[in-house]
């Protein structure tokens, strides 16, 4: 049985495996309500990721093997900054890493299924909810990830 915390650390393992790059230089990843201090005085690239369960329904009852599975939905949130004049590109070339990472992935945890990368603008119009530093001199693209696990009981 996977647990939400499983199913977000798989994908996070995930991510973290893929030594996400911009020009041969790591991005750094930022995580859902972990402090990772603010952003640098002279802006970088960077990543912001947040796994949100949209909730569970039951899709198959009774005893035996799989007595009364739930199907939670989930949704993974990923926001690729880089710096204003860099260009809509360089924000996409980051948010299709992780969406070439999630897409069509599944292991003992999660399956993931769709990964589709949104052209984004400035970061200005933009702060995630989770995100403590404001992005004003950012441009983003983000890449959003459905995926589900199971659970039963």
């Amino acid at each position: 049985m996977t647990t939400v915390t499983q199913a977000r650390q798989a994908v996070r393992a995930r991510i973290e495996a893929g030594n996400v790059a911009f020009d041969g230089v790591p991005v750094p990843l930022r995580w859902q309500n972990e402090d990772c201090g603010p952003l640098p005085d002279d802006p970088a690239p960077f990543v912001y990721v947040e796994f949100l369960n949209e909730g569970s329904s039951i899709v198959a009852y009774g005893g035996g093997r799989c007595a009364n599975t739930h199907r939670n939905r989930c949704r993974v949130e990923v926001y690729a900054f880089v710096p204003k004049g860099w260009g809509l590109d360089a924000a996409e070339s980051i948010a299709e890493q992780i969406a070439t990472l999630l897409r069509s992935h599944r292991d003992q945890h999660v399956s993931c299924f769709d990964a589709t990368v949104i052209p984004g603008g400035d970061g200005a119009m933009l702060t995630p909810p989770g995100l403590q530093s404001e992005v004003g001199n950012y441009f983003w693209a983000a890449c959003e990830v459905s995926l589900f696990f199971d659970q039963t009981g």
